[in-house]
């Protein structure tokens, strides 16, 4: 009777240590601590979506160092050194394709998407987005020499061939421009800002920032703007680019305190020193 008393003291014993291994287990750090304790926050971005974000070689005052070489710079970099200081840690920008951004962020390998990602329904689903850090309003790119340039509604577009990012609102966008010809999405700006230049495109939907750094850099280009509710009809979470985080993320607390103390003229002020410090965007070759 001893002995078989004795062994049930052992498996309780044992099944004790089992379930508090299995406790600490099911409660994994925080993203917080985890970066934290790493000493670096991994951002993913394109780097080629001036003014947002770029590439350049050599590094200047306001650039960061990209995981896989070269430095990135532009108005989500100086978003990035922002959170870094106050968690007290370096900025590790991981250059990806726009598709693969939130696949990076759930599979771990990033801890935020500073994109100039627009924070829609479907992408809730998988990412939790912080407020917004960016407004703006959709205009559409074409040649200085198009015959659309003086359209000042969405109508006087009808047979327009128009396209915009893979995966992205703009694309859809497309969609309310009667009879628009829906070209080809791209995977990136230079790709599309060719495509106009050399006549395969006649315009593409973008962001007025974003429209104005092409402009400045290629000044076979142009923007049109159209007349008060005569554009593109977009609900006005569409017209703002947030952060994005982890599903349950203990960061959109934070970065949403450290965005709250971000003006709007500052925000404007660095998205003009971004566009003055962008590089050429494509060559019209």
């Amino acid at each position: 009777m001893k002995k078989i008393i004795a062994l049930m003291m052992l498996l309780l014993i044992a099944f004790t240590l089992v379930s508090c291994g299995k406790k600490e287990e099911e409660t994994p750090a925080s993203d917080m601590e985890t970066i934290k304790a790493s000493g670096k926050l991994r951002v993913g971005m394109e780097c080629d979506y001036a003014p947002f974000n770029w590439m350049v070689t050599d590094p200047t005052d306001t650039s960061e160092k990209i995981q896989s070489g070269g430095y990135a710079d532009g108005y989500d970099v100086y978003f990035s050194r922002l959170i870094a200081d106050a968690l007290g840690v370096e900025v590790e920008i991981v250059k990806l394709e726009w598709n693969g951004l939130t696949l990076a962020l759930e599979a771990g390998t990033i801890d935020l998407i500073i994109a100039g990602m627009s924070p829609t329904e479907e992408r809730k689903q998988t990412v939790d987005f912080t407020d917004p850090y960016y407004r703006g309003k959709k205009v559409v790119v074409v040649r200085t020499d198009s015959k659309y340039l003086g359209a000042k509604s969405l109508e006087d577009l009808d047979g327009i061939t128009l396209s915009a990012q893979l995966n992205s609102l703009h694309y859809d966008l497309i969609d309310q421009v009667p009879g628009a010809v829906k070209g080809m999405p791209y995977e990136n700006s230079p790709a599309k800002i060719l495509a106009v230049q050399s006549g395969v495109l006649d315009g593409f939907v973008e962001d007025i920032d974003v429209a104005k750094a092409v402009v400045e850099t290629n000044p076979d280009l142009t923007y049109i703007t159209f007349e008060e509710g005569k554009g593109f009809n977009v609900d006005e979470t569409k017209l703002t680019d947030a952060i994005g985080c982890r599903k349950g993320s203990d960061m959109v607390e934070f970065i949403n305190a450290i965005l709250a103390k971000v003006s709007v003229e500052e925000r404007e002020a660095l998205m003009d020193k971004a566009r003055r410090s962008q590089p050429v965007i494509a060559d019209a070759e």
